[in-house]
C-alpha cells in the first residue's frame, strides 16, 4: 500500500506542477480558469495521500517516494515537464489532461473496487476529479484540432513518445496492488477510448 501512494503521489505532483505551469501560457481566459481549479484539486489530491502515507506510519514521504515509485512514472513526468517548458500548450493537455488523467482513472476506479471502505472513499472523491480534468483536456483539444486539423500528427508524435511509459506505469500500478493478469483491467478501455474520439490512432 505505502509503494502504491508512493506512485499515486509522483502522478498528482507531475499534475500539480503541470496545471501550475500551464495557467501561465493558457490561451484563453476560460483554460486559464480550469487549470487554476485544477490545480487546487491535485494539490488536494496529493495532501490526502500524503496523508494516508502518514496514517501507514510513513515518516520520511519523500525518501519512501523516491525509493518506491515506478522510474516509468518519474520519466512520464519529465516528459509532461518539458512540454510545458518549452510553452506547448496541446501537447502538454493532451500529457497532462488525457494520457495521465485517463491513466490515473483507470486506476485509482479499480483499486477503489478492491480496497478497504477508507480508501475505496477516498479515491471515488479522486476519480470524481480526474473524470472532470480528462472531459476539458478531450473537449478542449477536440476544438483546438477542429481549428488546426494539422495538430493531429504533432499529438500523434507526442503520443508515440508516451505510449511506452504509459504502459509501464499502468502495469507496474498493477502489480503493485496485485491484481493476477487474468483479472487486470484493459488500459485500452479508457485510454484507447479517448485516443479514437481525438482522433489519433
Amino acid at each position: 500500500m505505502i509503494t502504491i501512494l508512493c506512485n499515486y503521489c509522483v502522478g498528482e505532483t507531475a499534475a500539480l506542477d503541470g496545471a501550475s505551469s500551464l495557467v501561465r501560457f493558457a490561451p484563453e481566459r476560460n483554460a486559464k480558469i480550469f487549470m487554476s481549479t485544477q490545480v487546487v484539486d491535485e494539490a488536494r489530491h496529493l495532501e490526502v495521500f500524503l496523508h494516508l502515507l502518514a496514517d501507514l506510519g510513513v515518516e520520511d514521504a519523500e525518501g519512501e517516494i523516491e525509493r518506491r515509485a515506478n522510474p516509468a512514472l518519474h520519466e512520464f513526468r519529465g516528459e509532461l515537464l518539458n512540454l510545458v517548458d518549452v510553452g506547448d500548450w496541446p501537447a502538454a493537455v493532451f500529457a497532462q489532461n488525457v494520457v495521465l488523467e485517463t491513466l490515473e482513472y483507470t486506476v485509482f476506479r479499480f483499486h477503489a473496487d478492491n480496497s478497504d471502505p477508507t480508501t475505496s472513499e477516498v479515491l471515488r472523491g479522486v476519480i470524481a476529479d480526474e473524470r472532470r480534468h480528462s472531459g476539458f483536456g478531450e473537449n478542449h483539444l477536440g476544438r483546438w484540432l477542429t481549428a488546426h486539423p494539422n495538430g493531429r500528427d504533432h499529438l500523434r508524435r507526442v503520443r508515440a513518445q508516451l505510449d511506452p511509459l504509459v504502459v509501464g506505469v499502468f502495469e507496474g500500478a498493477l502489480a503493485d496492488l496485485d491484481i493476477p493478469r487474468s483479472d487486470r483491467p484493459p488500459l485500452a478501455n479508457d485510454y484507447a477510448d479517448a485516443i479514437d474520439r481525438l482522433g489519433l490512432t
